[in-house]
């Protein structure tokens, strides 16, 4: 037999072998743990979704979206159908607990939850750290004030309070890294404001109730939820002639490595804007659900695109 010959066996069993890992690496279910355009099997973990439970951080202090009362103390509030619709469509059973502010981006990497729901707005701080999909909710930012508070009418009258907001929420200057980025935040009301910081809004509104504050400072959809229900309905308000800053863009934050889970979310989040939204709405913040409220607080076609291209890693 030549040397070629007795080399052609071989040959043939590499052949078979190459094909055999090809197979592998090409099969596989559909579920989300298989990575999606551009990811390699080392940049996906496992599906979150494969679980027999998905734990998701919540708050339970912010009238609107989150409280928890009643017999059951269940979770109600837009956050909350929000998340039971996502689990009826991508198909998870789920356990929910409450967190701070101050926690969001700790607990997604100490993998004390697999998704943080939780008024959580999207930016290139957190980003760095943890993976957002794309937006559900927009909101300007806004000054709570007493009922009878006649001082606080612009954004300068402002200058020289003392103003209470959450610790790790976008108006806390400890939220960023970077000098100017904290000297941005502490002067966007004024030079001579005392901030002041609690755990929660929650506790914020009730100092500011008490009067040890003279405003709360937040995102505005999160202070009309105090304002128009129970139980500071008839001792806050929110100073109507107030818009601070940018947008804010709230998504569900979700550790790194994840990215075919995330998608999963952008498309039952994109089916819950075009299907639910309005509903859910109008059912949680029915005082505000009046006039062009879905252009004012439900992110557009556009908006959703152009995050979601950025969404899941993608930056």
């Amino acid at each position: 037999m030549s040397a070629a010959s007795r080399r052609l066996p071989a040959v043939l069993l590499c052949l078979a072998a190459l094909a055999t890992v090809s197979a592998a690496c090409d099969g596989g279910g559909s579920g989300g743990a298989s990575g999606g355009p551009g990811e390699t099997p080392s940049q996906s973990a496992s599906s979150i979704f494969d679980k027999p439970s998905v734990t998701v951080a919540v708050k339970k202090g912010q009238p609107g979206f989150n409280t928890r009362s009643g017999e059951e103390y269940e979770y109600a509030g837009f956050e909350t159908d929000l998340l039971n619709a996502l689990a009826d469509d991508v198909g998870f059973k789920k356990y929910t607990h409450d967190i701070p502010s101050l926690r969001r981006e700790d607990i997604l990497l100490d993998q004390g939850a697999d998704l943080v729901i939780a008024t959580y707005t999207i930016t290139d701080a957190r980003d760095e750290k943890i993976d957002f999909t794309a937006p559900y909710m927009k909101t300007y930012q806004g000054i709570l004030v007493q009922k009878g508070d006649s001082e606080i009418v612009k954004l300068k009258d402002v200058d020289g309070k003392r103003v209470c907001s959450a610790s790790g929420s976008t108006s806390d200057p400890g939220s960023v890294e970077g000098e100017q980025a904290q000297k941005s935040i502490r002067e966007t009301l004024g030079q001579n404001v005392k901030p002041g910081f609690r755990k929660d809004y929650k506790t914020c509104v009730k100092e500011l109730a008490d009067g040890n504050f003279d405003a709360v400072w937040t995102d505005r959809l999160v202070l009309e939820g105090f304002a128009h229900q129970k139980p500071y309905e008839d001792d806050v308000k929110v100073v109507e002639d107030i818009k601070i800053d940018k947008q804010q863009y709230y998504g569900i934050g979700i550790r790194e490595k994840h990215g075919a889970d995330c998608r999963r979310l952008n498309r039952s989040l994109k089916k819950f804007l075009d299907t639910r939204w309005r509903m859910t709405f109008q059912q949680h913040f029915p005082d505000l659900a009046e006039g062009d409220f879905e252009q004012r607080y439900k992110p557009s076609d556009s908006e959703f695109e152009n995050y979601r291209a950025t969404s899941c890693g993608a930056k």
